[in-house]
C-alpha cells in the first residue's frame, strides 16, 4: 500500500507543474498590431522600418505613426 502512496504523489507533481505552466502561458500573445487592409508583408515591413529608425519616442509610436493600432 505505501508504494502505491508514493507513486500517486510522484504523477500528481508532474501533472500539476503541466496544468500551472499550461495557465501560466495561456496569457501571453494576447495584443497584436492591426491595420485596415494591411497583411502580413506590410507589418514587416512597418515594423522593421520602426526598429531601424532612431525615433525618440519608441517602436509603439512608431507603428501608430504608419497607422497601427494594438488591440487585443
Amino acid at each position: 500500500m505505501e508504494l502505491s502512496r508514493m507513486t500517486n504523489r510522484m504523477t500528481i507533481k508532474p501533472r500539476l507543474l503541466l496544468v500551472v505552466a499550461v495557465l501560466g502561458l495561456g496569457g501571453c500573445g494576447l495584443y497584436k498590431w492591426q491595420k485596415p487592409g494591411a497583411d502580413d508583408a506590410a507589418f514587416k515591413a512597418d515594423s522593421a522600418a520602426c526598429q531601424q529608425t532612431n525615433n525618440p519616442d519608441g517602436y509603439s509610436p512608431c507603428m501608430q505613426q504608419h497607422g497601427w493600432t494594438l488591440n487585443n
